[in-house]
């Protein structure tokens, strides 16, 4: 794993933390964190300490521990419980490409999309683009990210690339649960 799939998995816990609300110091410091890594001209395995924490000035004792974790083996655990954290709906929306925890959260709250075939669905019906932000491209390339997801070869690569922790059959399961409830209804 490089500086850069680093630094993705980084940005991507910036933007949960965002997503819920998180205090925004907070939020910047894993956002310049992730900068900081796709800035290093040499991998950052050569910043490890004794401990294993990314010896970095600038960062705080508890996010250099998580970074050297992330250096260390490819995984940050910190990010994992974010992702767990989430509802099963959302979790199976972020694994389609450009769809991150806010926007999720969105379709799921005010389109009532509660997994890939209603996305699907909701994108040929030209839906999505209600949602302010979101154009005729996104919505395209959505619903045809979407569909790709749903043949059975695809599920299985989905889980595994998008690090969701959901197995291939979890979420061939909620390919379309908008009938089902999965927990309360977030606060879009």
């Amino acid at each position: 794993m490089g500086n850069r799939e680093r630094a993705l998995q980084v940005f991507a816990a910036a933007s949960y933390l965002q997503a819920r609300g998180a205090n925004p110091y907070r939020v910047r410091a894993y956002q310049r964190a992730a900068l900081r890594l796709l800035r290093m001209s040499e991998d950052a395995a050569t910043y490890l300490d004794e401990r294993g924490e990314l010896d970095l000035p600038g960062l705080g004792q508890r996010l250099r521990r998580k970074l050297g974790e992330l250096v260390r083996t490819g995984r940050m655990s910190f990010h994992d419980e974010l992702v767990a954290a989430e509802p099963r709906p959302i979790r199976t929306l972020m694994s389609v490409p450009g769809i991150g925890p806010k926007t999720a959260d969105r379709l799921v709250g005010e389109l009532k999309i509660r997994g890939l075939k209603s996305l699907v669905r909701a994108a040929r019906q030209g839906r999505l683009h209600q949602l302010r932000g979101i154009g005729p491209a996104c919505e395209r390339a959505w619903g045809d990210a979407a569909e790709l997801l749903l043949t059975p070869s695809a599920v299985a690569e989905a889980s595994e690339l998008a690090q969701l922790p959901l197995s291939p059959a979890e979420i061939a399961q909620v390919g379309d649960s908008d009938t089902q409830h999965h927990g309360p209804e977030r606060a879009a």
